[in-house]
């Protein structure tokens, strides 16, 4: 079994804070815990100090493992009572590469990555969010999973990939499977990397309220729609268009109502939207420049020249075909011509083809209504 993958950077205070250290985090884990492993369990027991009483702490724990197959690496964030947001080593580990290639770490307020981070315990009194840095060796599916969470009873956690804007509500065990399709083990900075963590006191509202959020085709145009219930410290609506689905741009910003408790319809119109299907999503930023992305919709052209239309391109866990007989047939073939998977058209000859992560990167065709489309995935 590897030697722990992060270090202790003793500055100062050295061996006295390091010795706390081990202490206050194996205190928080408990010998036992499954998440430590064999080495970081070692490390811990020659830092620990004299045991004494301690408060509980809340701590989470997050796992990193591919989907199948063997590996995982692990980072964990604990907040107590005289730490900071930046580093430090009585209460900080930095994160060391892992030779499997697995990389899990959250970041400090200056960009540097941690294995443990500790952060002060009144910053729960108000909405927190940590960034977190993931590596792989390759690309393929895993799963980030909460190994260990402790003593948040006032604070709900959220997991937010914002690359597919999914926020996913932690609990102990609750686990995330994503897409890797490059590999991201380059020391990459906070603001580049894909998921954040969200730490919000239970009571506290949202700063919008966003209860719908639409985008349709209006003529040659494309209407972009959306309510709130309530707003909190709101300052402006940016509208972000894509062709492909994940790289976006503005294309536009709405005023925000500031504060209010009554609902409120906001509106935009993208006079020249692309050719094909375009991707639509809403950023909406608060006075102190926080943010939050809405989900994304597609809009596809109001007529399918030719027959059918595939999106995205290239697609990598499913695709939507237009153009299909209502209610008719659709069957995705690989270049050999073997059948690989089968849907139905609805009645507006729309199909969604979900696609299984075993499928290599490549071309395959997809057949309907006697024509043929070129299927692209990655």
């Amino acid at each position: 079994m590897p030697l722990p993958i992060f270090s202790l950077r003793r500055a100062g205070r050295a061996a006295q804070g390091a010795r706390h250290f081990g202490w206050r985090v194996g205190q928080c884990l408990g010998a036992a815990s499954p998440l430590l492993g064999i080495g970081l369990a070692w490390l811990l027991l020659l830092l620990s100090g004299p045991a004494r009483a301690q408060a509980q702490r809340p701590l989470l724990g997050l796992a990193l493992r591919p989907s199948s197959g063997s590996g995982s690496d692990t980072t964990i964030i604990y907040f107590e009572q005289g730490a900071t947001t930046g580093f430090d080593s009585a209460y900080d580990a930095s994160k060391l590469s892992n030779p499997s290639g697995l990389n899990l770490a959250s970041f400090e307020a200056s960009g540097q990555q941690l294995a443990i981070n500790g952060l002060p315990l009144d910053s729960l009194s108000v909405p927190l969010t940590t960034t977190l840095f993931v590596g792989v060796p390759q690309y393929g599916s895993y799963i980030l999973q909460v190994a260990k969470l402790a003593d948040f009873a006032a604070t709900s956690i959220e997991l937010v990939d914002k690359l597919l804007n999914i926020t996913t509500p932690l609990a102990i065990g609750t686990a995330y499977t994503f897409d890797l399709t490059a590999a991201n083990t380059a020391g990459t900075g906070a603001a580049d990397t894909r998921f954040e963590l969200q730490f919000r006191p239970s009571a506290a509202p949202l700063p919008v309220t966003l209860t719908s959020f639409t985008a349709a085709a209006q003529g040659l145009a494309v209407r972009v729609g959306w309510s709130t219930a309530s707003e909190r410290h709101s300052q402006y609506f940016a509208v972000e268009r894509s062709a492909d689905g994940r790289a976006f741009a503005e294309i536009g910003r709405v005023a925000a109502a500031g504060t209010s408790g009554q609902p409120r319809h906001y509106a935009l119109l993208d006079a020249r939207p692309p050719a094909g299907v375009a991707y639509y999503r809403l950023r909406q930023v608060d006075l102190d420049g926080s943010l939050r992305y809405s989900a994304v919709r597609a809009v596809a052209p109001t007529s399918v020249p030719g027959g059918l239309c595939l999106f995205p391109v290239p697609a990598r866990t499913a695709a939507t075909l237009l153009g299909a007989a209502p209610g008719g047939q659709v069957r995705v073939l690989d270049t050999r011509g073997r059948l690989l998977l089968t849907a139905t058209a609805d009645e507006a000859g729309t199909a969604t083809l979900t696609l299984p992560p075993t499928w290599p990167g490549g071309l395959y065709l997809v057949q309907a209504a006697g024509r043929v489309a070129r299927l692209v995935v990655e």
